[in-house]
C-alpha cells in the first residue's frame, strides 16, 4: 500500500469515528429532552388528578356541611363565642338528634342520631385541621364559621402529591330548621298556549 492511501484510509477513519461521536452526543441529547419531557407530562397528570381529588372531597364536604348546619334547629357545641374540632346540632327530626361532625383518623365524618359515622371524605385525602366556630347572637337561629384543610394522602411525601385545599365558609342555620318549608303555595303557575289562551 502506498503512502498516500494509507493517509487517505486513516482520514476517512478518523472522521467516521467523530460522525459517530457527533451522532452518539446528539442521540444522547435528544434522549435526555424526551425523557425529561415524558417526565414532566406524567408529573403534571399525577399533580393534576391529586389536586382534583382534593378539590371534589373539599367541595362535597363543604356542601354536605351546609345543608346539616341549614336544616338544623339549634347548635349544642360549641357554645357560642367558642370554637371546636367538632360540631353538635339539634335537628328538627327527633332521630336525627344529635347530629355531629367531627374528624378521627384524618377522615371527616357524620353521625345522625343511632346511625353513623359516615366518612364524608374519600381514602385519599386527609382532613388536616377542622375548626368550627359559633357565631351566633342572641335571638338568631344561629351562625357556624367553617375552618378546613384537605390535604392529599403523600405518606412518601412525593411532590406531585402535594395538593391542598383550605377553605373558610360561614353558615346560618334556617329559620324553623328542617321543619321550614318554603311556601309554595304562593307560586302560580299558568301555561300560556302560543295563542296566549290558557
Amino acid at each position: 500500500m502506498t503512502k498516500t492511501k494509507l493517509k487517505n484510509l486513516n482520514s476517512q477513519k478518523a472522521f467516521t469515528l467523530v460522525e459517530f461521536t457527533i451522532y452518539i452526543a446528539v442521540i444522547g441529547v435528544m434522549s435526555v429532552l424526551m425523557i425529561g419531557f415524558l417526565w414532566n407530562i406524567i408529573f403534571g397528570d399525577i399533580k393534576e388528578t391529586a389536586y382534583q381529588e382534593v378539590q371534589q372531597n373539599a367541595r362535597f364536604a363543604l356542601a354536605k356541611m351546609t345543608q346539616e348546619i341549614k336544616k338544623a334547629t339549634e347548635i349544642n357545641s360549641p357554645l357560642p363565642g367558642n370554637s371546636a374540632d367538632s360540631l353538635s346540632l339539634t335537628m328538627g327530626v327527633p332521630h336525627l338528634n344529635p347530629t355531629l361532625l367531627d374528624v378521627a383518623n384524618g377522615k371527616l365524618r357524620i353521625s345522625q342520631g343511632t346511625g353513623g359515622p359516615y366518612e364524608l371524605t374519600s381514602n385519599q385525602v386527609i382532613v388536616s385541621s377542622l375548626k368550627f366556630i359559633n357565631l351566633s347572637y342572641q335571638d338568631t337561629p344561629g351562625t357556624v364559621r367553617i375552618e378546613m384543610t384537605i390535604d392529599h394522602v403523600n405518606p412518601s411525601s412525593q411532590t406531585e402529591y402535594q395538593a391542598s385545599v383550605s377553605l373558610k365558609s360561614t353558615i346560618a342555620l334556617a329559620s324553623g330548621g328542617a321543619a321550614f318549608v318554603p311556601h309554595l303555595t304562593q307560586l302560580n303557575y299558568r301555561w300560556r298556549n302560543d295563542d296566549g289562551s290558557e
